[in-house]
């Protein structure tokens, strides 16, 4: 992969950012008031049922749900790292009633509660501080020998009795005093928990990480970022004072601020919406097909229509190589977890089959999720495993739909009114004084009362005016925009005028 180009922007009370490479998206992710991310959160909760037969529980946090509470989720996740031996537990040692620190290490999917942890962690940009789990791991992406073992040893020199850390793969560009800094503040930081935790009701958060801009730029090898955009002016600002505080090697930030929506404008809203649609084209016309089970996602490739100048086996090997690094890109970019099959196109030379494993191994590597490929089966089919962590893009972005009774998705209101806003700001900066817009009923109350919304576009464009028309028949994403030069604009009868 080439160098990474950024994306942060801040509206309407979300915040959202995109990872280009390439010229292709390869990660993006948005937080709302009504969709924060709660994991790493600390709470103080009380244990409401203990299963003995399984070795969990289940623990009120405050939270719609329960939490649950698994004994194998006591201890760093040795898939990710290596490192010393943890004596685990048989059993987790709790009684209802019971009132006890835990973390969120996983949020809530569908109808099931988030999964927690009582062995806290506090991640920093070099390293991963374990206050009460005395393991020392390194990541296993920091692959040469000799450099893990001096990381492993600095490790240990600086933790106390009872504690340990796992050092990140950003930690061998950073010296000992960064290193030093990070664990005592984070010491720091336990200790005042502790102390909170004592006297805090229960359901109360003690600790919440840090605002999604900067948990990517802590998570971001900065030095292999080429730019930096930027589409909030106060979201800037704060990049900015971040960026000179660490001192990050960013070549340019860049504010973009003309008045349009800067996905929209950048021409980036194509593949983010394309992160919903099952079927996803390849370069040489060739395509995939992504189909999420309960238990399994599956992905067919297709030749669609690639044919090929050389002979059959070629033409198959040739775009099942492309599909590979294509698959590596989406399962990262759609964050999907759990068991993944994938039914690449017959071949029949033992080495095309071996080396398109190795291939897609070879693909996967990048992903900062851990990855597990099996070798391929006698009917073509090859099988791996991805540990996801937070939520995907198609959870936040859809819901099933009402107008054929489940058996589809659509997309979710805000996901609708983000993209008529970008439209309509597209539309502003083009010289325009008067806009109206026909929309379905409940996406036009849902933008009347969003007033977040209202007062930002009003702030960039306060001659304009804006109207509204409802429509009862509309289906939730149609829409239509007209736009006139003028501020006398005829408008339908019912509009309403926004501002």
């Amino acid at each position: 992969m080439g160098k990474k180009t950024l994306y942060f922007d801040s509206c309407c009370g979300m915040e959202s950012y995109a990872v280009v490479e390439d010229g292709k998206l390869t990660e993006f992710n948005y937080e709302s008031a009504d969709r924060v991310n709660i994991i790493g959160n600390i709470y103080k909760g009380r244990v409401t049922d203990v299963l003995n037969g399984m070795q969990a529980a289940f623990v009120n946090c405050g939270l719609e749900r329960n939490c649950y509470l698994s004994v194998e989720d006591l201890f760093p996740d040795k898939t990710k790292y290596d490192g010393g031996e943890v004596d685990i537990p048989a059993e987790l040692n709790l009684k209802p009633g019971d009132e006890i620190l835990v973390q969120v290490v996983k949020p809530p999917v569908g109808k099931k509660g988030a999964k927690v942890t009582t062995a806290l962690s506090f991640v920093g940009k070099c390293l991963i501080f374990l206050p009460c789990t005395p393991f020392i791991g390194v990541s296993r992406k920091i692959r040469d020998g000799e450099l893990r073992k001096t990381l492993i040893f600095n490790g240990q020199k600086m933790c106390r009795e009872g504690e340990g850390m796992i050092v990140r793969t950003a930690a061998p560009y950073a010296n000992r005093k960064e290193a030093l800094a990070e664990v005592a503040y984070y010491r720091r930081l336990y200790r005042a928990i502790m102390a909170k935790f004592k006297d805090a009701p229960v359901g109360e958060i003690l600790f919440t990480d840090y605002p999604l801009f900067m948990r990517v730029i802590r998570d971001t090898l900065l030095f292999d970022v080429e730019r930096i955009y930027v589409g909030s002016k106060s979201l800037y600002e704060s990049l900015k004072e971040l960026i000179a505080v660490i001192g990050a090697p960013v070549r340019e930030i860049v504010l973009h601020d003309n008045g349009t929506d800067m996905f929209y404008d950048l021409g980036l809203s194509p593949q983010i919406i394309e992160l919903v649609s099952p079927r996803v084209e390849l370069d040489n016309g060739a395509y995939l097909i992504i189909e999420k089970t309960e238990a399994l996602t599956v992905i067919d490739v297709n030749t669609g229509k690639f044919t090929g100048e050389d002979s059959l086996e070629h033409t198959v090997y040739y775009t099942n190589i492309l599909a590979a690094r294509e698959i590596a890109r989406q399962v990262k970019l759609r964050n999907i977890g759990g068991i993944v099959v994938v039914d690449f196109i017959d071949m029949t030379d033992e080495k095309h089959r071996a080396a398109l494993v190795a291939e897609l191994e070879k693909a996967l590597e990048n992903d900062k999720c851990k990855c597990n490929v099996l070798p391929m089966s006698k009917f073509g089919l090859v099988e791996f495993t991805r540990k996801r962590t937070g939520s995907s893009p198609l959870s936040q972005f859809v819901q099933s739909c009402r107008y054929c009774g489940g058996s589809g998705i659509a997309f979710v209101p805000d996901l609708i009114v983000l993209k008529i806003r970008a439209m309509l700001l597209d539309v502003l900066s083009k010289g325009n004084a008067a806009v109206c817009i026909d929309m379905n009923a409940g996406i036009a109350e849902r933008i009347a009362s969003w007033s977040a919304l209202v007062e930002e576009v009003q702030r960039m464009y306060p001659l304009a005016r804006i109207y509204i028309t409802p429509h009862r028949t509309f289906h939730e994403d149609h829409f239509t925009i007209r736009a006139n030069a003028s501020p006398t604009f005829p408008v339908p009868a019912g509009s309403v005028l926004l501002y």
